[in-house]
């Protein structure tokens, strides 16, 4: 296993657009679309970026990633295998209607049936209802991550996915990779709300009047296109069919940096690329040393230099800076000498073939960075 933390960087048309006191319209191109509008159908960074502007976590993280109330406005252990949550009160969904424990207590019910989510919340036992703006957690022994989990809870307006459709089907219903309610109708109590959407095209946002933070931004209006290849993105900022574009990949840096009246901003991101090892797909995978050899056959420090443009942190270890489990006495492993001396006591000498199954054009550099390794 080898890990790499990576930052994120965006690039900005600043001529023409100022995110100053005054409302603006931007458009925007990522690099992922949402497959859905279902929230619970796919776990990928399309679907939380639009969970984010749709929907509210009852948690989410800092930049300095502590731990920042948002749904929840508060919480407590109340002992160790239970966490009492305080909803916000007051809280409208897009449909007009209000939050409460019911809707968090329905969310938690159909996240744990989500194939994607199901195993972030396996060691989450119950959330039950205590009030209308109170409700507990409980897990299968001491957990610490609670509020990590928390992160992932995006409350659903359990009223508006209630009922059948008018074909009679059930508007709770998740689909995988289907056409749901829920994947084409969304009420969430987020700071936009969706006005259009065109699958692999564009999605329209408009901002939420009912919106409960009122310091959330300056935007009014937010189009955002997907386009996957990091080229054609800097291009479309650079002809001016774009105001801004993420992430910005580090080749592409110097081009951002020489081009006029475009502002590029770097910041710490919470990306982690890591390359696992499963024992079940070779026999060999199963020896320690063949493992371990692996680990000190890859130069994370030169991937981070060469292919990152230095925009990454190397690991030593599955959780970096920031994380849960960090240990800063571990430090990266790079030797040959020992890694051809591992597979040779573990009698692979010669060396082995494996099959490595790797993202293209989903994460910066992904296609590079899988060949490296």
């Amino acid at each position: 296993m080898k890990t790499m933390k990576s930052k994120i960087a965006v690039a900005l048309m600043a001529a023409g657009l100022s995110f100053s006191a005054a409302a603006a319209d931007i458009t925007v191109a990522y690099d992922a679309d949402p497959v859905s509008l279902d929230p619970h159908e796919q776990l990928s960074g399309g679907t939380m970026q639009m969970s984010h502007m749709v929907f509210d976590p009852l948690v989410r993280f800092t930049q300095e990633m502590k731990f920042e109330p948002r749904l929840a406005e508060s919480w407590e252990r109340i002992d160790n295998e239970t966490m009492r949550f305080k909803l916000r009160e007051g809280v409208k969904f897009h449909s007009g209607n209000t939050l409460t424990a019911d809707d968090v207590v329905w969310t938690f019910e159909r996240l744990k049936s989500s194939p994607d989510f199901k195993g972030i919340f396996a060691p989450l036992v119950s959330l039950t209802k205590v009030d209308d703006y109170t409700f507990e957690v409980k897990t299968d022994g001491t957990y610490p991550l609670i509020e990590n989990v928390a992160t992932y809870i995006f409350p659903m307006d359990s009223k508006f996915y209630s009922g059948k459709t008018e074909d009679g089907k059930d508007k709770a219903e998740l689909v995988k990779h289907g056409n749901s309610y829920a994947s084409t109708n969304v009420s969430g109590t987020g700071p936009f709300v969706i006005t259009s959407r065109e699958q692999g095209v564009k999605v329209e946002f408009e901002r939420f009047a009912d919106y409960w933070d009122k310091d959330a931004g300056n935007v009014d209006k937010i189009t955002l296109v997907p386009i996957k290849e990091d080229a054609t993105r800097v291009a479309a900022l650079l002809s001016g069919d774009v105001d801004m574009i993420a992430p910005v990949s580090p080749n592409d840096y110097k081009r951002i940096k020489s081009a006029k009246d475009v502002d590029l901003y770097t910041m710490p991101g919470t990306r982690v690329i890591t390359f696992q090892m499963n024992q079940n797909s070779n026999p060999a995978l199963k020896d320690a040393r063949v493992r371990q050899a692996i680990v000190y056959a890859i130069n994370n420090e030169g991937i981070v230099k060469k292919i990152m443009k230095g925009a990454a942190t190397p690991a030593a270890q599955q959780s970096p800076v920031g994380y849960a489990g960090y240990n800063e006495e571990l430090k990266p492993r790079y030797d040959l000498k020992k890694a051809k001396q591992l597979m040779k006591d573990a009698g692979y000498e010669d060396g082995l073939t494996l099959t490595m199954m790797a993202p293209n054009n989903r994460y910066v550099n992904d296609d590079k960075i899988a060949q490296a390794s």
